[in-house]
């Protein structure tokens, strides 16, 4: 009788003895951590308090070799696959692998980062119910006939399923999709189909060539398209993934996709929202400002003689077109720059001018300025040179960022939070899971709830779309869809949600 074997992923030359002796170390230890309590001003010393309590070891090598190699598997899988923009390795829910191997998950983990074969990222990651986990070193594939760790591997995966399909059938998701919303999604995202396999395939072969390392992606997706499309997650903030947010550009050129469009400078314009509220500006005047500025040519206000922007002729503008004095007097200058730069969709282009010449890609300046500005955890800005950039240039919109690393200190921010949904008031106090991360998982809702009310509109006049985060794509098929149609709807609901009008970007697929 032959033996059935399957692909799994693994890290090269990883010594799994290695880690399993580092395990049983880690078990016997428990964990350890410093009792900030302890600590004194007068002197260097600290008192540890144990975290996690000691325990003993799976003793059999060939079960805990085993749960070894499927959890590298699945980190290395998660990893080679993943394509999210701006994010180097992938999200994985300890939840899921807690259930699939047990509390050995923890210390197997915890051996896996000391021993240097993976980092787990501390940083935000957009939908927080998930750790970030990177694999350091080259991730390879091999052949594999152990039926427990092909058991694991299978467990895994209806687990993801079952969550995907509990979450569906929620109240709560009903509520805000309604009752047809994930079977039209799910329909429309199969008319999504390889249009020239030749030069999908060539393009593909071609990327494997030059690094094999790519490898592992390119299955991943030749792979999904073979079989029926489907919903992969749902984050806590409502963002849906599939294919489709897991393909590279270049790929998409291969695929039936007759246009797309997005959001010009997404998540800067979305901070607009948050910079008009903290000046009590109501969603409609919001727009009406918006609608006005968008219009704003770069050559009515730059260059000054000294190269700046001049915002005395912006704010002059704006009073031209009947807004009150004392509305405009409420916006400190550089607000209302970055309000103009990114409503016209100048703000990444603006700064990737100024660097030009130093080797970063847009994808990179958006990425650091992320991690440095909008998503960092930490308002100190010592080794960051990007929000050192951002901070000097927009002092004000800075300072309002600052506010919502700590929005518990402000009343005003904690009664957004609750009016959201973000936090909750328990005995007078206001309550949430991690006040740093208030702000990207505010503007992660939003866009969520853009691109909701987008998608349900378009549904209801059966255009057959689905989106990317802040993006609509409609596929090439027999449907009547006009791109003004589609960019009338998303502009609609920016402006029923957050009061903006951006400026959208059109890709036309040949």
């Amino acid at each position: 009788m032959v033996t059935k074997t399957f692909k799994i992923y693994t890290i090269e030359g990883i010594d799994y003895n290695a880690v399993i002796a580092k395990y049983r170390v880690l078990c016997e230890q428990g964990e350890w951590d410093i009792d900030e309590n302890s600590i004194s001003v007068y002197d260097g010393n600290a008192e540890f308090i144990q975290t996690r309590k000691s325990r003993k070891p799976l003793m059999d090598y060939t079960r805990i070799l085993n749960k070894a190699i499927y959890l590298v598997h699945t980190i290395a899988y998660r990893h080679a696959t993943n394509r999210e923009e701006g994010v180097d390795g992938a999200s994985i829910q300890y939840s899921v692998l807690q259930k699939v191997i047990g509390e050995d998950s923890y210390e197997l983990l915890r051996a896996l980062q000391k021993l240097g074969y993976i980092e787990i990222d501390s940083k935000y990651i957009i939908g927080n119910s998930s750790k970030h986990y990177k694999v350091i070193g080259n991730i390879t594939t091999a052949q594999c006939s152990n039926y427990t760790i092909l058991k694991y591997i299978n467990k895994t995966k209806q687990l993801l399923k079952d969550a995907i399909i509990k979450r569906l059938a929620t109240t709560e998701f009903k509520t805000l999709y309604g009752e047809s919303f994930a079977e039209t999604y799910v329909r429309n995202l199969n008319k999504f189909k390889i249009k020239d396999k030749v030069g999908f395939d060539s393009y593909i072969k071609e990327q494997i060539s030059s690094d094999s390392n790519k490898e592992p992606y390119y299955n991943f997706i030749t792979d999904s398209f073979e079989s029926d499309l489907k919903i992969y997650s749902i984050d806590n903030n409502n963002r849906i993934y599939h294919i489709l947010t897991s393909l590279e550009r270049e790929l998409k050129e291969f695929i039936n996709i007759r246009f797309s469009i997005d959001c010009k400078n997404s998540h800067p314009v979305l901070f607009n929202y948050f910079i008009f509220n903290s000046k009590g500006i109501s969603i409609q005047l919001s727009y009406f400002i918006s609608s006005v500025l968008i219009n704003i040519d770069k050559d009515s206000i730059y260059p000054t003689p000294n190269n700046y922007y001049d915002t005395e002729k912006l704010r002059n503008i704006l009073i031209s077109n009947n807004i009150e004095k004392s509305i405009i007097a409420k916006f400190a200058d550089d607000e209302l720059l970055y309000v103009w730069k990114t409503t016209t969709g100048r703000f990444w282009d603006d700064i990737l001018a100024k660097h030009q010449g130093e080797g970063y890609s847009r994808a990179e300046i958006k990425e650091q300025m992320f991690r440095e500005v909008f998503y960092s955890k930490s308002p100190k800005i010592a080794w960051k040179e990007f929000a050192k950039e951002f901070k000097r240039q927009y002092p004000n919109v800075y300072n309002l960022i600052m506010r919502w690393k700590e929005p518990l200190k402000y009343p005003d921010l904690q009664e957004h939070l609750i009016a959201r949904k973000k936090a909750v008031r328990s005995q007078g106090s206001t309550i949430m899971c991690s006040q740093e991360t208030a702000l990207p998982n505010l503007m992660m809702d939003l866009e969520s709830e853009i691109f909701r009310e987008v998608l349900k509109s378009l549904f209801r006049k059966r255009v057959p779309a689905v989106h990317i985060h802040d993006a609509i794509v409609i596929p090439d098929t027999r449907a009547k869809v006009d791109i003004n149609q589609v960019e009338a709807v998303m502009r609609e609901a920016y402006k029923k949600i957050i009061g903006m009008r951006p400026t959208f970007s059109v890709d036309i697929y040949k």
